[in-house]
């Protein structure tokens, strides 16, 4: 059996990966900064290091869909040092496209313009970039997640996967149902993309 810890289990996404799970080998462990008992999820801070390695007991995988704004890299810098100090290795975080500067001429300077840049980390895209690279020197086997821009269409679509990081984003907007379903496979396949931060879009046809 997996054990799976979800850090932001009161997400969009996480909501969908749960229920994918459900008839799969895996116990899960649903955690987020706010706690919603009624729901099963505990309270817990990522950021917080004791509180972190409490929760990683007995866990295989941790997959982290925080969105905090603002406390990305903190939070990230919270996870990995206790990841490290539990020995818990694979993590699966899921940032957004931009981080590697990849997104597309066209929408550079608009996303500029509203999230900022990855060279300050005041900024939402800043703070989002540093994280990433904080998991990125960690000796972590870890696969980031960047999806494109997200619309909530109840929809699986055909994924464009693009793993270079300096790779222009390619492909349309993509559905949470999809993206929550890429995840629920590498949770299943754990040994697929380690080490490796995937850019998934809707598929462009021909």
């Amino acid at each position: 059996m997996t054990k799976l810890l979800i850090l932001g289990a009161n997400g969009q996404i996480a909501k969908l990966v749960v229920p994918m799970l459900a008839n799969t080998d895996t116990e899960i462990k649903l955690t987020s900064l706010h706690a919603r008992p009624e729901k099963g999820i505990k309270g817990l801070d990522a950021v917080d290091e004791d509180a972190m390695i409490a929760a990683l007991k007995d866990v295989d995988i941790v997959y982290a869909n925080i969105g905090a704004e603002g406390r990305q890299k903190a939070a990230a810098n919270g996870v990995v040092n206790a990841m490290h100090h539990v020995g818990v290795t694979r993590l699966i975080w899921v940032a957004t496209i931009g981080v590697h500067n990849e997104l597309p001429a066209d929408k550079r300077s608009l996303w500029a313009n509203i999230l900022g840049t990855i060279d300050n980390e005041n900024t939402y895209m800043g703070d989002q970039a540093a994280a990433v690279k904080r998991i990125e020197q960690s000796a972590l086997d870890y696969t980031i997640v960047r999806p494109n821009e997200l619309i909530d269409d109840n929809v699986m679509q055909s994924l464009q996967i693009q793993i270079a990081r300096d790779a222009e984003i390619i492909g349309r907007p993509i559905t949470r149902t999809s993206v929550a379903a890429f995840i629920t496979q590498i949770i299943l396949h754990p040994k697929s993309y380690i080490g490796d931060s995937v850019a998934i879009s809707e598929k462009l046809t021909q």
